[in-house]
Protein backbone atom coordinates (compact mmCIF):
# COMPACT_ATOMS: atom_id res chain seq x y z
CA UNK A 1 0.00 0.00 0.00
CA UNK A 2 1.71 3.97 -0.82
CA UNK A 3 2.69 5.22 1.91
CA UNK A 4 -0.27 7.64 3.47
CA UNK A 5 -2.67 5.88 1.98
CA UNK A 6 -6.43 6.67 3.63
CA UNK A 7 -6.49 2.27 3.46
CA UNK A 8 -3.87 2.31 6.07
CA UNK A 9 -4.88 4.56 8.63
CA UNK A 10 -7.15 3.30 11.41
CA UNK A 11 -10.79 5.38 11.42
CA UNK A 12 -11.19 7.93 14.14
CA UNK A 13 -13.09 8.08 16.83
CA UNK A 14 -16.46 9.83 16.76
CA UNK A 15 -15.27 12.29 19.67
CA UNK A 16 -11.73 13.42 17.49
CA UNK A 17 -14.03 15.90 15.77
CA UNK A 18 -15.53 17.53 18.86
CA UNK A 19 -13.54 20.76 19.53
CA UNK A 20 -11.75 21.27 22.88
CA UNK A 21 -14.37 23.30 24.26
CA UNK A 22 -16.96 20.83 22.81
CA UNK A 23 -15.13 18.31 24.66
CA UNK A 24 -14.98 19.86 27.83
CA UNK A 25 -18.92 20.72 28.08
CA UNK A 26 -19.07 16.58 27.19
CA UNK A 27 -16.81 15.77 30.47
CA UNK A 28 -18.79 17.84 32.36
CA UNK A 29 -21.76 16.75 31.19
CA UNK A 30 -20.52 13.16 31.90
CA UNK A 31 -19.88 13.82 36.04
CA UNK A 32 -23.33 15.13 36.23
CA UNK A 33 -23.31 18.93 35.38
CA UNK A 34 -26.38 20.24 34.53
CA UNK A 35 -26.27 23.05 31.43
CA UNK A 36 -26.36 26.30 34.01
CA UNK A 37 -23.70 24.78 36.15
CA UNK A 38 -21.13 24.18 33.02
CA UNK A 39 -21.99 27.36 32.01
CA UNK A 40 -21.18 28.92 34.95
CA UNK A 41 -17.80 26.80 35.17
CA UNK A 42 -17.22 27.71 31.42
CA UNK A 43 -18.24 31.71 32.03
CA UNK A 44 -21.16 31.12 28.98
CA UNK A 45 -24.78 31.22 29.10
CA UNK A 46 -26.86 28.18 28.97
CA UNK A 47 -27.78 28.49 25.80
CA UNK A 48 -24.42 28.19 24.15
CA UNK A 49 -23.65 25.02 26.34
CA UNK A 50 -26.73 23.33 24.60
CA UNK A 51 -25.56 24.67 21.05
CA UNK A 52 -22.61 22.84 22.29
CA UNK A 53 -24.59 19.90 23.14
CA UNK A 54 -26.32 19.62 20.02
CA UNK A 55 -23.05 19.93 17.85
CA UNK A 56 -21.43 16.66 20.62
CA UNK A 57 -24.95 14.63 19.60
CA UNK A 58 -24.30 15.26 15.79
CA UNK A 59 -20.46 14.22 15.89
CA UNK A 60 -20.97 11.63 18.40
CA UNK A 61 -23.89 10.13 16.17
CA UNK A 62 -26.62 10.49 19.32
CA UNK A 63 -29.84 12.04 19.93
CA UNK A 64 -29.72 12.52 23.81
CA UNK A 65 -27.61 13.53 26.65
CA UNK A 66 -28.27 10.10 28.08
CA UNK A 67 -26.80 8.50 25.01
CA UNK A 68 -23.65 11.39 25.08
CA UNK A 69 -23.01 10.46 28.54
CA UNK A 70 -22.85 6.86 27.77
CA UNK A 71 -20.32 7.30 24.78
CA UNK A 72 -18.32 9.62 27.22
CA UNK A 73 -18.28 7.06 30.19
CA UNK A 74 -17.96 3.64 27.91
CA UNK A 75 -14.94 5.52 25.97
CA UNK A 76 -13.05 6.51 29.45
CA UNK A 77 -13.45 10.47 28.53
CA UNK A 78 -14.18 11.75 31.97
Amino acid sequence: MARGSTASRAPRAPHAALTPREFEVLRLVAKGWTNAQVAEALTVTPRTVNAHLTAIYGKLGVTSRAGAIRYALEQQLG
